[in-house]
């Protein structure tokens, strides 16, 4: 009798398991095939002419587009589900996340992520930066379609004239000692002091406005101009109440998203979903 060798046993074995599972396999729904090695399922669908069902992903930044294609593909009888995570503005439509007593393979897919405007994110990059004079009045003079400058006594002043006295600035230093003896005692004292002066009025605070984000509303931004005296001046705009203005413009995306699904058959939540 010839011995068996182990390749020739593993071949038996994998030929009996996969006719053990061919009754499941003809079963699917789907066109499969179990193969012989290593009892490896292999879906056919790549051979037919269709697909077995439709799913995809579909990403864009519009939220007009984004709307349309999410109430195109809901119905009545299977309505989408849009999840909303305003804090990073971006929203997610599941067309076929089914039910709990039939759920879907939630694979069919919408997703948007609402992009900066060029002017939002200058103005983010700006806040809170160490500017010299050349930058701080380029940087007014590059976005001046969209800046209003104050000075402090609240008057409003043309941004040219803004970035003419941000580049005239002078820094006086001024040196004082003292110095006083006693019978039993001696004090010295030295006192420097920094200031800063224009031979223009200068402006203390500017208002930004521009849309933030691609398909919401125009919103004001207001900065508060500072000034740090050393060797050389320099500019720090820091927005006012920032963290505000994002929680206010979070909340303009979801109810925009909100509003768009009034009455169509896509249900929308505050959060994130995974399948």
């Amino acid at each position: 009798m010839s011995q068996v060798d182990s390749g020739t046993f593993k071949q038996v074995k994998d030929l009996v398991l996969s006719g053990y599972h061919l009754n499941d396999i003809n079963g699917l729904a789907c066109p499969t095939a179990l193969l012989p090695e290593e009892t490896r399922v292999e879906s056919l669908e790549r051979f037919s002419l269709e697909r077995f069902r439709f799913r995809g992903a579909m990403t864009t930044t519009s939220i007009d587009d984004f709307a349309r294609y999410s109430k195109g593909y809901a119905s009545t009888e299977e309505p989408a589900r849009c999840f909303i995570d305003a804090d990073n503005m971006t929203a997610r439509s599941v067309f076929n996340i089914g039910t709990l007593d039939n759920p879907g393979h939630a694979d069919n897919v919408a997703a948007i992520t609402l992009k900066q405007t060029a002017p939002f994110r200058a103005l983010l990059a700006i806040n809170g930066d160490r500017l010299k004079q050349k930058q701080i009045a380029e940087w007014l003079e590059d976005w001046s379609d969209y800046l209003q400058a104050f000075d402090a006594d609240g008057n409003t002043m043309q941004i040219s004239q803004a970035a003419q006295a941000v580049r005239r600035i002078t820094i006086q230093q001024a040196t004082q000692q003292d110095h006083e003896d006693g019978d039993f005692s001696g004090k010295k004292s030295l006192m420097q002091s920094v200031e800063a002066s224009s031979k223009d009025v200068m402006p203390v605070a500017f208002e930004f406005k521009c849309v933030p984000y691609e398909g919401l509303g125009e919103r004001a931004f207001s900065l508060r101009n500072s000034l740090l005296t050393g060797d050389e001046p320099r500019f720090v705009l820091r927005i006012v109440q920032l963290e505000a203005q994002e929680e206010a413009i979070a909340n303009e995306f979801r109810d925009l998203l909100i509003g768009k699904f009034d009455g169509e058959p896509v249900e929308t939540f505050i959060g994130n979903f995974k399948a």
